[in-house]
């Protein structure tokens, strides 16, 4: 074994033991997560998981309007003094570090965000519990890694280390916690990761069971689909399921978009949205937090059809209410919520039909399947964690029609993902390759060069030719005495000129119009458009189109040049 072998095993056992690190802590992390957000409901209600909405019956209304108001004024507080930028971090985080940012999320925004997140489901608002235990776990990942100076692939991987443990240690599911990781997260499947992620995922999973976490939620009696022909129905529930998902996050954003409009300090938005959260969750309070307890009745058949289809309005509500408000958690849980009540209402309606058909609890995870994988983005996962959880392939197979399903009849709505749709809209494109992302990242003004020639409007044709034989020039740029770009000049052009009077005239009489002008403020990436039908030396680049002040030029070798080097890192990053 040569010394570069050798390097790559130690490197790899490195990295390897890592892993085992985040694997354990993120593990622990998404357990005391959980049992902070129990702790503090037993705290504010006197009772325990299993028996909180009994006890939210008993609860006095006003108390129960109350806890979300003051909720939202205290996370509203939390993120004010807490994040520079005053706002709630998530999984489209996770993915922006991932993809574009170097692999870097900062540890004090991470415990900020989880804090404000506990803060939200404790006091009843209507969010998920995943979302910030994926982005709590993958800032733990960055931060041993920058503790250890890694470098920025290194960075990635154990960020995305974090998440696998997250999703793992939280639905007791490892491998799709390693499929999530890739699908959502990285958005590829590379050699040098799989291995660091995969024992992540596993050794979380280890710590999660260890202290009791068998991911409860989806233990149900032995089911299976009964006929074949119900497959039709679980497409049907796919896409009723894909265009709630699709609703879901339209009204989440037209939600948010209000709220952002009102004439108001945020404090007061809280206490608004507060007040209107408190509103609903004393007309249902199955909606107070994340309702795991309400899925497991609805899929216990301890809810009327009736009953369920009001709480999908009723959650739908709530959620968007709860986002607009400021409160912070994640989008995963209320999708899970509007999926399963949406699929156990038509499984309800099909036995109304006919007793021949599957238990409704099959459609019930068919339809929590449909809203989950279009809300996040990671159908793959979706259906793995199903699987995991469920041991049943007939089940899971019911789960995979309606999963592919919702997402082709939706495919061209919204967005790929909630996830997606927050980055895009603060100009992030997420689905571009790793060397796209790269030229993106590269200002004009990196490749720039300054110009050590430069002609004045005011100099003659004779001026101009002396001085561009002087220093070999074929093409030389003009200006006037601001400096502005006027135009161009080919020394060709003056060979052909054997006229004295026309070489005494001013230059700027033979400009031409240069072929391609860039901007500063430009990016490689957008510079290759402009250059499809370019043939020449160097293009001059100018501050912006308004002031065309000149500034210098790129080399057309340099862009190419650029452009292979960004092929290159991607190649060997994925390998």
């Amino acid at each position: 074994m040569n010394n570069n072998s050798m390097r790559a095993w130690i490197d790899t056992i490195i990295l390897a033991f890592y892993a085992i690190v985040v694997g354990v802590v993120v593990g622990c992390a998404s357990l005391g997560f959980l049992w902070v957000i129990h702790w503090l409901n037993a705290l504010l209600l006197n009772t325990n998981d299993t028996g909180l909405y009994a006890q939210l019956e008993e609860t006095s209304r006003l108390y129960l309007f109350l806890m979300p108001v003051i909720g939202a004024v205290v996370v509203s507080l939390i993120i004010k003094y807490g994040v520079a930028e005053q706002r709630n971090y998530g999984p489209a985080d996770v993915i922006h570090a991932a993809r574009l940012g170097k692999g870097n999320l900062s540890m004090r925004v991470g415990l900020v965000s989880a804090s404000a997140s506990i803060v939200s489901i404790g006091s009843g608002a209507s969010v998920g519990r995943y979302g910030p235990v994926v982005h709590l776990g993958a800032t733990l990942g960055v931060w041993l890694a920058q503790q250890l100076k890694f470098t920025q692939d290194r960075r990635r991987t154990l960020l995305a280390c974090g998440v696998a443990g997250a999703i793992s240690a939280s639905f007791s599911a490892p491998l799709a916690g390693v499929v999530f990781a890739h699908e959502v997260v990285l958005g590829r499947f590379g050699s040098k990761s799989v291995m660091p992620i995969v024992i992540a995922s596993v050794v979380a999973t280890t710590i999660a069971e260890m202290y009791g976490n068998h991911g409860a939620l989806f233990m149900l009696q032995e089911i299976n689909v009964a006929n074949t022909w119900e497959y039709f129905l679980f497409a049907l529930v796919g896409a009723v399921g894909g265009g709630l998902a699709v609703f879901f996050m339209s009204m989440m954003y037209r939600a948010n978009q209000l709220a952002q409009r009102l004439p108001v300090s945020t404090v007061m938005r809280a206490l608004l949205g507060g007040s209107l959260l408190g509103v609903i969750i004393v007309i249902f309070p199955q909606t107070f937090g994340l309702g795991e307890q309400v899925i497991r009745d609805a899929l216990m058949l301890e809810l009327t059809a009736g009953v369920m289809l009001a709480l999908v309005f009723a959650k739908l509500l709530a959620t968007s209410v709860s986002f607009a408000a400021g409160f912070s958690g994640g989008v995963f849980g209320p999708a899970l919520y509007l999926g399963t009540m949406m699929g156990m209402v038509i499984g309800l309606g099909v036995h109304e039909f006919t007793d021949a058909a599957s238990s409704p609890a099959v459609y019930g995870v068919a339809g929590m399947g449909a809203v989950i994988s279009r809300v996040i983005g990671a159908p793959i996962a979706t259906i793995l964690i199903i699987f995991e959880l469920t041991g049943s392939y007939s089940l899971t197979t019911a789960v995979m029609v309606s999963v592919v399903v919702g997402g082709t009849v939706t495919r061209d709505f919204f967005n790929q993902s909630y996830f997606f749709h927050q980055l895009r809209e603060r100009g992030i494109e997420p689905n571009e390759s790793e060397a796209r992302q790269s030229l993106r990242q590269m200002p004009v003004s990196k490749l720039m060069d300054k110009v050590p020639t430069v002609l004045t409007a005011d100099m003659t044709l004779a001026m101009a030719h002396s001085k561009l034989i002087a220093h070999a020039i074929e093409v030389a740029y003009v200006v006037n005495k601001n400096n502005q770009l006027l135009g161009q000049v080919n020394i060709q052009k003056f060979l052909e000129i054997n006229d004295e009077q026309l070489m005494a005239q001013p230059i700027s009489h033979f400009l031409s119009e240069p072929p391609v002008i860039l901007e500063a403020d430009m990016n490689i990436l957008e510079t290759f458009p402009k250059l499809k039908n370019f043939v020449g030396v160097n293009i001059p680049v100018v501050t912006d189109d308004a002031s065309k002040q000149f500034i210098g030029v790129i080399h057309e070798s340099k862009l190419a040049n650029a452009y292979l080097q960004a092929l290159d890192k991607t190649q060997r990053d994925e390998h």
